[in-house]
């Protein structure tokens, strides 16, 4: 199937999914493809891994630019992304893409070979996303993850099993937390405002998944989603 099939079908759509880090775009992601069979979710990161484990000639180009320590160009990433999509689209599947764009760079030359159709836009607030992760603890040995919010340990401090302490990522500290957001409201948040004026962006806003999502799924289905 060439690009231009991939931008004209007529009942198929890319959807992109956006929003902060911690903000819930996994959790309203395995929500929309539970309700939505027509959807297909495209993880850029999962593809780019297939493709170099076996040994694509996508993937051998990719692999040399990461053997480099550089990063793989957009031009490889949308061609990953368009070969991918094909035998879903031929099957007449949407695609969900994650993972990409990521900058209005990126954005605009995806623009050049696929219409993004539909975004949906999560604003969840700063404070909210910090509070969540910061409430995350984890035992080091085994990995296993408490949140005083809903899944508190028995004691506090202590591993359920083996009583040893428990140990907060330096990722998951406010501070971290908030320095990870503010990067992305510089770099990723103005992809908002540039499928915004496109007219294929809705926002939604909230502090729990739970309740922002009859919402979404209302709208998917309003843009002929099902």
């Amino acid at each position: 199937m060439a690009v231009d099939d991939l931008s004209s079908a007529s009942d198929e759509k890319f959807l992109l999914i956006l929003g902060k880090p911690g903000g819930g775009k996994g959790t309203i992601s395995k929500k929309i493809l539970k309700d939505f069979s027509s959807i297909e979710h495209i993880s850029t990161g999962d593809i780019l891994r297939s493709h170099v484990r076996n040994e694509t000639e996508l993937g051998k180009e990719a692999k040399s630019f990461m053997d480099r320590g550089d990063l793989v160009p957009d031009a490889v990433m949308i061609n990953l992304v368009i070969e991918d999509s094909m035998t879903a689209m031929k099957d007449g599947k949407s695609i969900l893409l994650d993972g990409f764009p990521r900058t209005i760079e990126q954005a605009v030359a995806l623009d050049e070979n696929i219409d993004v159709e539909v975004v949906v836009d999560l604003n969840i607030p700063t404070e909210t996303i910090v509070e969540r992760i910061a409430d995350r603890w984890i035992h080091p040995g085994s990995g296993r993850v408490y949140s005083y919010s809903y899944n508190p340990p028995l004691h506090h401090g202590k591993d359920d099993e083996s009583g040893e302490d428990l140990v907060q990522r330096d990722d998951d500290k406010p501070e971290t937390v908030r320095k990870r957001l503010d990067a992305y409201d510089k770099v990723t948040s103005p992809l908002v405002q540039y499928y915004e004026k496109k007219g294929v962006l809705k926002t939604f806003s909230g502090t729990m998944s739970d309740k922002i999502y009859p919402d979404v799924n209302r709208w998917l289905k309003e843009v002929g989603l099902n």
